[in-house]
């Protein structure tokens, strides 16, 4: 593919990403794109045969890329606490930079065909799949070090990562905790807190 011809690629997927943003998934449309791109509507569709495979294009381009420095951490030689952290690190970033709206996602679940894409499907396992195997290498690292108490690292794993992503996601749920909770802006929240209790749970520390 030529330089001009990547050119116009990274405009259609730049001018989707923004779109999708914006007006949302369902409501934007391939005339839209085009537009935003300044670019024919036929021109679109000579680099992509829909709007889910520019989707998929989008997620494998920004979100799974977002996380190659991921593998990084097993081989830097920092502590596993360190390591965790600059994993959750990792996990805040890609979120403020590819996470869209609760309602963007339910959108796309429920109504369009973008996750019934076999490989869209295929992309999301692997990069979970990527993301559970490098935490559970650090814990058992951490805990066959003695760095961590003596603990099921698969169990610990499944804890630390699952406290971890609603953390990340909670403004994105499908459901609205305010409706049951105090108000209270997440972006209050104190990230060296939630990172404490992640490590020490909430059983006061004694001397």
């Amino acid at each position: 593919m030529t330089k001009g011809n990547n050119l116009k690629r990274d405009m259609i997927l730049d001018a989707a990403y923004h779109l999708f943003i914006s007006k949302g998934y369902l409501d934007t449309k391939i005339i839209d794109i085009a537009d935003a791109a300044g670019i024919g509507k036929g021109t679109v569709y000579e680099y992509f045969e829909s709007k889910d495979a520019i989707f998929f294009e989008l997620f494998q381009t920004k979100v799974a890329a977002g996380y190659d420095s991921l593998s990084e951490l097993l081989s830097k030689e920092i502590s596993c606490e360190k390591k965790i952290r600059e994993y959750l690190d990792i996990e805040l970033e890609n979120a403020a930079k590819y996470t869209f709206n609760k309602n963007f996602l339910m959108d796309l679940m429920m109504k369009s065909d973008a996750f019934r894409n076999p490989e869209l499907i295929k992309s999301i396992h692997r990069l979970i799949g990527k993301k559970f195997s490098i935490l559970h290498k650090i814990i058992e690292e951490g805990i066959n070090g003695g760095e961590f108490r003596n603990a099921d690292p698969l169990l610990a794993s499944v804890t630390v990562m699952g406290a971890i992503n609603f953390y990340i996601s909670f403004d994105y749920s499908p459901f609205d905790p305010m409706e049951f909770l105090p108000v209270q802006k997440t972006n209050a929240w104190n990230k060296e807190e939630f990172f404490s209790l992640l490590l020490h749970g909430l059983k006061e520390c004694t001397p």
